[in-house]
């Protein structure tokens, strides 16, 4: 915990350091011939001219009246009315026009019977109008308006919608409707309208009309559990200022009680962003207060230095499992899979040949009921200098250099500096081989402390070396697109190119003595090696035609497979004490046809037990509908086996389909399956998410079923959350 505090308060030390119209005379011309457009008269020089046409327009000089009937059109910059008939007092700026009256002030349209405005305050009355403001797609009736002013609106006994059928599928009705184009709309007395039917009264209702962010009350989300009971997510979305936002939560979740939680998130100068989560509950089901924070930031540091911090933290290893969905998507994939919690603040900054890096890892291991023994890296300190000339001479070198901190609570600690530097002299053959000898040097120092076999704290050291050379040639072949290969068509590729370049090497390292040192990771014991390493990589490409914009050649396919023989140490002693001195045969793929096909994977195959070691892989395949199937596999011998489906299907236009299912193969337990579907509508979308969560083995995760329904209006925001699924 002192740890996480340590984090925690870094990051925040860091992150306060950064942080109408006026007429004027005219010609003394009485009357304009029919069908001409008048003379342009000034209106307040700063606003621009006002230009009048009509099929008859006359102008009495006495009364500064003018008066224009059939066709008339009225524009001044921004502002532009149609009407049948129109009357303009040149004295008092007051117009009145009707019959098919159409205003256009920007992208925003006014249809009405009759409009009176003055055109130096642009407020007024509006008689049977109808109000479309493009920017939120709001359709808004009124039998009578007030034009407060421009882009404002104030309409009594009125409707307002989203879609744009003439009979919309939803809509609220309202006494009185304040509207500013650039600000907030507020509904007063607004029932909710299902078609025909009121459905819902509310006393007052906030209305985002702009589409900037804006403080207001979210739809609250509704949800029921056959474990705790039913469910409401409430939620107040606070726009602080033009670079922070935040979300204040209060949830009820029936037998657990409330949970409170806060968001906030910033996005400031010098492209520094982030999101801060924290979430507390007093846990009537757990019997004590819970509570957890999220923390993900980045940001550039002057001299292009740069920090980015990933924090984590939960008060007890069940809150993973009893709320999953506050975790970040990275964060919950690492709780499923590794049952940890991984939390690092690092910086540092890159340079063309080198690269300094600082980080702190902080893990916290939810199978264990504290972790005062896990290890934990605090700091590492790490520099590289990438392959690059020596003094311009053919040779080249590179350097890694690395301190870490290993901490711990309980247990042996120790302090490790490793310096690694390479030497390699590449060379071609005959322009077709490729050889790259190199030899590098390793020293490694130890200060250890709280050894209980040796309570003294020692200073140890190790040396050795490592020299090796790999050689490796590129074969390839140019086709073709046949006129009839549908794949071609399909991905536009005109040629075809496929690589193989298979690769030898060798490498040897001595034996060196390091048993009396502590062994944290596979940098503490190097083995003794005399290794040759054989593979090789296939490559796919393909050309698009030339007239195409970004027609390169792009990879679809690369399939890599090698293994290793070792003349020096056994890669493993089995339980029968024979000695393996082939390696696994190591495999990855990677094929991108996109977006059509996607698929990773990788395998490690045991050629003594004729069986796979791992084996992972994630495909991904799509159709022009975005219909999606993903199939996810994980298999670690002994130790994970899991398959995990996800899909999205559309069946008639408008309905989706979705669901997922997580199995456990190894101890052959359904963990989990989501099933939904969600129907959207051009202003609306409704959608139903269950989730069955099945109990584990061991009975540490209850069987539980969970409804939630899920509402969105267009413009207006969403009652409940769509689910991850629907992104796939």
């Amino acid at each position: 915990m002192k740890a996480f505090r340590i984090l925690f308060i870094s990051f925040f030390i860091l992150l306060i350091g950064l942080t109408g119209v006026g007429l004027g005379k005219s010609s003394p011309t009485q009357k304009a011939p029919a069908g001409k457009k008048t003379p342009d008269f000034e209106m307040m020089k700063e606003e621009g001219p006002i230009e009048i046409e009509a099929d008859r327009l006359s102008y009495d000089k006495e009364e500064q009246l003018y008066q224009a009937h059939g066709n008339v059109t009225v524009t001044r910059g921004d502002f532009s009315l149609k009407a049948e008939h129109a009357r303009l007092n040149a004295a008092t700026n007051e117009m009145v026009a009707w019959g098919n009256v159409v205003l256009n002030e920007e992208e925003d349209v006014l249809e009405c019977e009759r409009l009176e405005v003055n055109l130096k305050t642009r407020a007024g009355k509006v008689h049977q109008g109808k109000l479309f403001l493009k920017g939120q797609n709001f359709h808004i009736t009124g039998k009578e308006a007030e034009k407060l002013g421009e882009g404002s609106y104030r309409i009594r006994e009125g409707s307002f919608t989203t879609c744009e059928a003439s009979r919309p599928p939803w809509k609220f009705k309202v006494r009185e409707l304040d509207v500013a184009v650039k600000g907030t709309g507020i509904a007063r007395g607004p029932v909710f309208y299902i078609k025909d039917v009121p459905v819902f009264y509310f006393p007052i209702v906030p209305v985002p009309v702009k589409q900037d962010r804006q403080s207001g009350f979210l739809l609250p989300t509704v949800g029921y559990s056959n474990q705790t009971g039913p469910e409401v997510k409430t939620a107040f979305y606070w726009a602080i200022s033009r670079d922070m936002d935040s979300t204040l939560f209060l949830d009820y979740l029936g037998d657990r009680g409330l949970k409170e939680g806060v968001e906030f998130r910033y996005a400031f100068p010098r492209d520094t962003t982030g999101t801060a989560k924290f979430y507390f509950t007093d846990d009537q089901e757990y019997d004590g207060k819970r509570y957890a924070f999220f923390i993900q930031h980045q940001q550039k540091l002057p001299y292009d230095f740069y920090l980015k911090g990933d924090i984590n933290y939960v008060s007890d290893r069940f809150y993973p499992r009893d709320f999953e969905h506050d975790l970040p998507e990275n964060t919950q994939i690492d709780s499923r899979s590794l049952n940890q919690l991984r939390s690092v603040l690092f910086g540092g900054k890159n340079w063309e040949q080198f690269s300094l890096l600082i980080d702190a890892e902080m893990f916290d291991n939810l199978t264990l009921d504290n972790n005062d023994r896990t290890l934990q890296k605090f700091p590492e300190i790490s520099f590289y200098a990438h392959p690059q000339a020596l003094f311009k001479t053919p040779l080249f070198y590179d350097v890694a250099l690395s301190y870490v901190n290993f901490w711990r609570k309980e247990g042996v600690r120790a302090q490790r500096a490793d310096l690694f530097p390479h030497l390699s002299f590449p060379l071609r053959l005959l322009n077709v081989l490729k050889v790259n000898p190199d030899i590098g040097f390793r020293e490694t120092f130890y200060q250890v402390y709280h050894n209980p076999v040796d309570e003294r704290n020692r200073s140890k050291s190790r040396e050795t070396f490592t020299t090796g050379v790999e050689m490796s040639t590129e074969f390839y072949r140019v086709y073709e697109s046949a006129s009839t290969s549908k794949t071609s068509d399909l991905l536009n590729v005109t040629r075809w190119m496929h690589t193989f370049e298979p690769t030898v090497g060798y490498t040897y390292g001595p034996r060196v003595f390091q048993e009396d040192l502590p062994a944290f990771d596979a940098t503490d014991r190097i083995p003794y090696r005399s290794e040759i390493t054989y593979g090789f990589t296939q490559r796919l490409l393909g050309k698009a035609e030339k007239d195409r914009v970004g027609s390169g050649p792009y990879e679809y396919l690369r399939l890599k497979v090698f293994q290793g023989y070792s003349l020096g140490d056994p890669y493993i002693t089995d339980g029968n004490g024979k000695e393996r001195y082939f390696s696994n045969i190591r495999g990855e793929v990677w094929m991108n046809f996109n977006p059509y096909l996607s698929f990773r994977g990788n395998a490690e195959y045991n050629p003594y037990r004729w069986d796979f070691e791992t084996l992972d892989g994630i495909m991904k395949v799509k159709d022009l509908r975005n219909d999606t199937l993903q199939v996810e596999y994980l298999y670690t011998r002994d130790k994970i086996q899991q398959l995990n489906l996800y899909t999205k299907i559309k069946t008639i236009d408008p309905l989706y389909l979705y669901g997922s299912f997580r199995y456990n193969l190894l101890d052959r337990w359904r963990v989990e399956s989501f099933y939904g579907a969600v129907f959207q509508a051009q202003c609306w979308s409704v959608g139903l998410l269950v989730e069955d969560i099945n109990q584990s083995p061991n009975g540490t995760q209850k069987k539980e079923l969970k409804v939630q329904v899920y509402v969105t209006l267009l413009g207006l925001g969403s009652l409940g959350h769509k689910p991850r699924l629907m992104n796939l």
